[in-house]
């Protein structure tokens, strides 16, 4: 039985489906994200009063990692499980949407080798994982064979300017596994007291060579290397993809088509944003507003399972058009939801506490941003406002309403789509196609020699385009205030290291 028999203040009959010895138990736990499990992780948190997240593995019962995981970051997974105190366990979740081929990619570690006997599964949702965990079965006390130790790094500390009271430059380093990005980074903050002098970033820790293996596949199968470029947003890099072949193919969509797919991309950015704002707002430790955003997102989680009778990733396919069928009470629940993202966003903005929080941190220029190919939300907060904080919160937010209401627009018309089925003989050539993303603009390069198999593919991320960003942005700003800066940009870093 895991746990460590702790009692909670929940009263006994609250959540009555669980059995009266499972009611008892506090199961805590540390997360490890290979890239994967942003969503997964935040839906998690706070879904039960006997299950916790810690900030460290030395009050973890459990050791949580979201697979599948680059080689890089096992040292670090390593550091972090030989931290637990014991007895301890160890659970391995791959999400069921969006694998990657273990077959293509020669940069995935075998965790079943690194952790064996450890508990396996594949989940959807932050449901899944919470009654994995409150499963009553037995499990396998963690035991870790051994890793390669990475030898100690050291860096060059920049010049400082002579001083009146003289101080030492001292290394802090944030990662690679900490929580304000989606997926791991290390960021190394160089700080003269409590200023950050200077940064120097660490990336490659989610690498899996996405473009790589996609050569390796038949056109059908790249399909679905594809989704995994960013696993928080499955559809955008589909959609991507299918685009680029129907390019190669010389084929248009119809208009009713056209709509369908964009509906379908503006539902799963607003499903990354009401994520994030759940994730960013913990990060502030801002007890209300996180409760009211998860209430949110946890509630538009479960609309949005039921608005497709038929999952988009079934028939975003290369010249796949189809009439499609719509759920129309589910419909009027997102044209609800819409309406209380803008009400959390009117609050978030009046709120004083915040303001002083995210107001003149991290400002970014938007001329500055267009010259580095920047995109998404971080661009319009830059050109709507002073491109600080408190602007890409509120900028995500408005997003998030907006598309809510764009979908809506598109599937209460129910537009009229001629049966057409999908095609993968693609011709010669080469051709470049991009969507708009939760994080930008992705885009996606593709030469075909004609045979069955992709010759050259090339991915533009979004989140890439501002990791050169973070030295100049983070210098001379205060330490306390350099994680709220770096988790306001939003990056997915399996999206950048691809």
């Amino acid at each position: 039985m895991i746990g460590n028999g702790e009692r909670t203040a929940v009263k006994p009959d609250t959540y009555p489906q669980l059995p009266v010895r499972r009611r008892l138990l506090l199961n805590r736990y540390f997360a490890i994200d290979g890239g994967h499990g942003a969503h997964l992780l935040a839906a998690l948190a706070g879904s039960s009063p006997y299950i916790q997240a810690v900030a460290s593995p030395r009050h973890a019962d459990i050791l949580l990692i979201i697979a599948p995981v680059s080689r890089k970051l096992v040292p670090s997974i390593v550091e972090i499980a030989e931290a637990l105190p014991q007895p301890a366990h160890v659970l391995l979740v791959e999400e069921q949407a969006g694998e990657l081929d273990p077959r293509a990619a020669t940069d995935i570690a075998d965790l079943d080798e690194l952790f064996p006997g450890a508990r396996r599964m594949k989940a959807s949702s932050g449901a899944d994982i919470h009654d994995a965990m409150l499963d009553p079965a037995p499990w396998m006390e963690l035991t870790l064979t051994e890793a390669q130790v990475p030898d100690v790094e050291t860096i060059q500390l920049p010049p400082k300017p002579e001083q009146e009271m003289a101080t030492e430059l001292v290394v802090l380093s944030l990662g690679p596994i900490q929580p304000f990005t989606a997926g791991p980074l290390r960021v190394l903050l160089i700080c003269d007291g409590e200023q950050v002098f200077a940064t120097q970033v660490e990336s490659g820790y989610a690498h899996r060579g996405i473009a790589q293996a996609m050569l390796q596949a038949h056109w059908q199968q790249a399909l679905t290397l594809s989704r995994t470029l960013d696993p928080l947003a499955p559809l955008a890099c589909q959609l991507a993809y299918v685009r680029v072949l129907e390019q190669l193919q010389g084929w248009q969509p119809s208009p009713a088509t056209v709509s369908m797919r964009e509906a379908a991309l503006a539902l799963e950015r607003a499903r990354n944003y009401l994520w994030w704002v759940v994730r960013f707002m913990r990060l502030l430790s801002d007890a209300h507003f996180s409760d009211r955003s998860y209430q949110l997102a946890n509630a538009y989680e479960v609309c949005l399972a039921q608005v497709w009778r038929q999952r988009p990733r079934t028939w975003l396919l290369p010249q796949r058009q189809e009439h499609m069928r719509v759920d129309a009470a589910v419909v009027a629940k997102l044209h609800r939801l819409a309406s209380d993202v803008e009400a959390l966003c009117t609050s978030i903005e009046r709120n004083r506490w915040l303001k002083l929080r995210t107001r003149g941190i991290g400002e970014l220029a938007a001329a500055d941003l267009r010259e580095r190919n920047v995109s998404g939300p971080v661009l319009l907060a830059s050109e709507h406002g002073v491109g600080d904080v408190q602007d890409r919160v509120v900028t995500r937010l408005q997003q998030t309403a907006s598309d809510l209401r764009g979908a809506v627009a598109v599937l209460e018309q129910h537009p009229s789509v001629a049966t057409h089925a999908a095609h993968w003989d693609i011709p010669v050539g080469e051709a470049h196609a991009s969507v708009q993303g939760p994080r930008g603009c992705i885009g996606i390069h593709v030469k075909s020699d004609g045979g069955a198999k992709p010759g050259h593919v090339e991915w533009q991320a979004p989140s890439a385009a501002l990791l050169p960003l973070l030295p100049e942005l983070l210098a001379g700003q205060k330490l306390a205030d350099a994680e709220i800066i770096l988790a306001s940009l939003d990056l997915a870093l399996a999206e950048v290291d691809g």
